[in-house]
């Protein structure tokens, strides 16, 4: 069996693509596929989005193999995701695919980003570093994040990337938020006039790896995009196309796809004027330009994130009585820790400190990424000082803990859950056919993609049963009534 994936995304391979999809059992898409700009692929109007996918996970696996299977034959990921882990999994996925007889290499099509250092990388620049040969142009961000477009880093992502993916081609390659460029330099005119410098040195490169077959096309992706003219972090369209035309000598470049977040609360990409007088998504169709877009379903509102999808469902009354009782269980386990006379680390002491904050968390996507990236680490450090006359107090901790922490996730689902059911009356209110969409994703989704501009939603579908929820949308809206719906809910407050 081929341990590698060869050719790429052909416009006559994902026609093909979805002409068998009109016969096949298993496809599932009610929506045509679009034109993916100049490079006149046809995509799925839902992508698979690869961010958090993970190899280790076997519900990742399956659930990318269903997407494709059921029609979405566009895929994004990053040279960073989960330290390459999501470019793994999705080489994998479609390799088991082909060699199965399931699809064909030449309907797929992969796009993949580079510019980030993260992970093992980024201890790989640190030592690069200490012996001085470190790629140019690395800029050093906070919390372990590094970043550079110079072309021996490209270089260096796209072969990583193209063993990852197990492929001799990569359909397209996305400089990855060049804009963080800006948070490390002085924010004035001379360095805005060096990061499109830099940008005609990485389109420069990226269009001779298009010469030497590694990538068929590239292009930007960057939150930058619908920021406002006057912003410091606002990346302009037009002088991005200026630079691929005198990078590629003139009109036959190959910068062909950007992506951006867009949602129903962050609309300013169809709504408002920011790329030179017009809208991104007006922009970017009149030079002809696949749009992909990303965060579909986590809106940032108000210097908050809004889940514009339910959690699972709880019965509300049991969850709060079981939560305090979970924590009185584990404030007198805390009180009972095996550290006396001193004081207990940081890990036996959570239960004490959550007790006043409780009745104010209110985000659900907050508190996840805190109890990940801080609560458990520092449980985990905790236990294994535990002393080995203790072990009957650890194991009882633990389990008291880790229920507690469960709960307080399970209470926030259900707020969620309630501020998501006022959406979906609001939405409905707005649009009487999203009635007809089975959860609020889809009805989010749904909005998405009766928008003619963007060619396709990257989601992420880390579960099988999401992927079916996900590619149920089928409400097609009016153009005139998604924008009035949209200006509408600028004003709603979640």
């Amino acid at each position: 069996m081929s341990q590698h994936a060869p050719s790429a995304a052909t416009v006559a391979g994902t026609k093909r693509f979805f002409d068998r999809l009109k016969t096949s059992e298993t496809a599932h898409l009610s929506l045509p596929p679009a034109k993916l700009g100049r490079t006149g692929l046809m995509v799925s109007r839902i992508g698979f989005g690869g961010y958090r996918i993970h190899e280790h996970d076997p519900d990742h696996r399956d659930a990318l193999k269903q997407a494709i299977l059921m029609g979405s034959n566009l895929i994004d990921t990053s040279f960073n995701y989960t330290d390459g882990s999501s470019e793994r999994v999705i080489g994998g996925v479609v390799l088991d695919l082909i060699n199965g007889g399931q699809i064909k290499r030449d309907e797929i099509c992969i796009i993949t980003k580079a510019g980030f250092i993260q992970g093992a990388t980024l201890q790989e620049a640190k030592r690069l570093k200490e012996r001085g040969e470190l790629w140019p142009d690395v800029i050093e961000l906070p919390n372990d994040t590094w970043h550079s477009v110079s072309p021996e880093y490209l270089s260096y992502s796209i072969t990583q990337s193209l063993e990852r993916l197990k492929v001799d081609t990569i359909d397209g390659v996305l400089i990855h938020n060049p804009e963080v460029f800006f948070k490390a330099s002085s924010k004035n005119i001379d360095a805005r006039k060096l990061f499109y410098k830099r940008m005609m040195n990485a389109f420069k490169h990226l269009e001779s790896e298009v010469q030497r077959g590694r990538i068929r096309f590239y292009g930007v992706s960057s939150n930058g995009f619908p920021e406002p003219e006057n912003q410091s972090t606002h990346v302009s369209l037009k002088k991005l196309l200026e630079v691929a035309k005198e990078a590629a000598g003139g009109d036959d470049h190959h910068f062909s796809v950007i992506q951006f977040p867009f949602n129903i609360f962050e609309s300013n990409p169809l709504l408002f004027p920011q790329q030179d007088g017009e809208p991104l998504l007006a922009a970017a169709k009149k030079a002809d330009l696949g749009v992909l877009t990303n965060r579909p379903l986590n809106s940032l509102r108000e210097s908050r994130v809004v889940r514009l999808a339910a959690f699972r469902t709880h019965d509300p009354v049991f969850i709060k009585g079981e939560l305090h009782a979970a924590l009185g269980r584990a404030i007198e386990l805390e009180r009972e820790h095996p550290f006396k006379p001193k004081d207990p680390p940081q890990g036996v002491r959570w239960a004490h400190e959550l007790r006043e904050p409780l009745a104010e968390l209110s985000d659900v996507l907050a508190w996840r990424d805190f109890s990940l990236t801080k609560i458990y680490p520092s449980i985990r450090s905790a236990m294994a000082r535990v002393p080995a006359e203790a072990q009957g107090w650890r194991a009882q901790y633990e389990n008291a803990i880790s229920r507690l922490l469960d709960l307080v996730t399970s209470d926030l689902e259900c707020l969620a859950n309630s501020r998501a059911l006022l959406l979906i009356e609001q939405l409905d209110t707005l649009a009487a056919q999203l009635k007809e969409e089975p959860t609020l994703s889809a009805r989010c989704i749904s909005i998405y993609t009766s928008i003619p501009q963007i060619t396709s939603v990257l989601v992420g579908m880390r579960r099988p049963d999401y992927v079916s929820d996900v590619l149920s949308a089928r409400s097609q809206i009016e153009e005139k009534a998604v924008r009035e719906l949209l200006v509408r809910l600028q004003r709603h407050k979640s």
